[in-house]
Protein backbone atom coordinates (compact mmCIF):
# COMPACT_ATOMS: atom_id res chain seq x y z
CA UNK A 1 0.00 0.00 0.00
CA UNK A 2 2.83 2.12 0.31
CA UNK A 3 4.38 2.01 -2.69
CA UNK A 4 0.93 2.90 -4.32
CA UNK A 5 1.00 6.23 -2.42
CA UNK A 6 4.38 6.89 -3.50
CA UNK A 7 3.74 6.01 -6.97
CA UNK A 8 0.06 8.28 -6.65
CA UNK A 9 1.65 11.28 -5.26
CA UNK A 10 4.54 11.11 -8.05
CA UNK A 11 2.15 11.12 -10.47
CA UNK A 12 0.30 14.02 -9.05
CA UNK A 13 3.73 15.83 -8.77
CA UNK A 14 4.43 15.19 -12.02
CA UNK A 15 1.03 16.72 -13.64
CA UNK A 16 0.73 19.73 -11.55
CA UNK A 17 5.07 20.18 -12.54
CA UNK A 18 3.78 19.84 -16.37
CA UNK A 19 1.34 22.28 -15.34
CA UNK A 20 2.80 24.90 -14.57
CA UNK A 21 6.04 24.29 -17.05
CA UNK A 22 3.02 24.85 -19.93
CA UNK A 23 1.86 27.72 -18.20
CA UNK A 24 5.35 29.82 -17.40
CA UNK A 25 6.53 28.81 -21.00
CA UNK A 26 4.22 30.86 -23.15
CA UNK A 27 5.49 33.11 -26.49
CA UNK A 28 5.21 36.72 -25.71
CA UNK A 29 3.72 38.29 -29.19
CA UNK A 30 4.34 41.65 -30.16
CA UNK A 31 1.95 43.76 -31.43
CA UNK A 32 -0.50 42.53 -34.00
CA UNK A 33 0.75 39.05 -33.98
CA UNK A 34 -0.59 35.66 -32.91
CA UNK A 35 1.15 32.94 -31.90
CA UNK A 36 0.07 29.11 -31.15
CA UNK A 37 1.21 28.27 -27.83
CA UNK A 38 1.53 24.21 -28.46
CA UNK A 39 1.44 22.65 -24.82
CA UNK A 40 2.26 19.65 -23.33
CA UNK A 41 -0.09 18.70 -20.71
CA UNK A 42 -2.74 21.39 -21.63
CA UNK A 43 -4.78 22.42 -24.90
CA UNK A 44 -2.72 24.32 -27.43
CA UNK A 45 -4.02 28.19 -27.34
CA UNK A 46 -2.99 30.92 -29.69
CA UNK A 47 -1.48 33.40 -27.78
CA UNK A 48 -1.86 37.52 -28.76
CA UNK A 49 -0.66 41.17 -27.51
CA UNK A 50 -4.22 42.66 -26.96
CA UNK A 51 -4.76 44.10 -24.23
CA UNK A 52 -8.32 42.77 -23.78
CA UNK A 53 -9.36 39.02 -24.35
CA UNK A 54 -9.26 37.90 -27.64
CA UNK A 55 -9.34 34.71 -29.51
CA UNK A 56 -7.37 34.59 -32.34
CA UNK A 57 -7.66 30.95 -33.20
CA UNK A 58 -8.51 30.08 -36.58
CA UNK A 59 -8.89 26.63 -36.81
CA UNK A 60 -9.80 24.17 -33.63
CA UNK A 61 -8.94 20.14 -33.55
CA UNK A 62 -10.41 18.02 -30.87
CA UNK A 63 -8.74 17.44 -27.19
CA UNK A 64 -9.48 14.57 -25.48
CA UNK A 65 -13.12 13.28 -25.54
CA UNK A 66 -14.92 16.70 -24.99
CA UNK A 67 -12.83 19.46 -25.31
CA UNK A 68 -10.93 21.50 -28.38
CA UNK A 69 -7.88 22.78 -28.56
CA UNK A 70 -6.38 25.62 -31.31
CA UNK A 71 -4.89 24.03 -34.19
CA UNK A 72 -4.33 27.54 -36.46
CA UNK A 73 -4.27 31.04 -35.44
CA UNK A 74 -5.08 33.88 -37.79
CA UNK A 75 -2.38 35.78 -39.51
CA UNK A 76 -2.54 39.26 -37.98
CA UNK A 77 -4.46 40.36 -35.22
CA UNK A 78 -6.05 44.03 -35.10
CA UNK A 79 -6.35 44.73 -30.95
CA UNK A 80 -9.66 47.24 -30.84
Amino acid sequence: MKVIGIIGFAVIFVIIGLVVFDVATAPAATRGQCLLDRRIFLPDVCVNSCSRPFDCTNTTRPYGFFFTQAATCMDAVICG
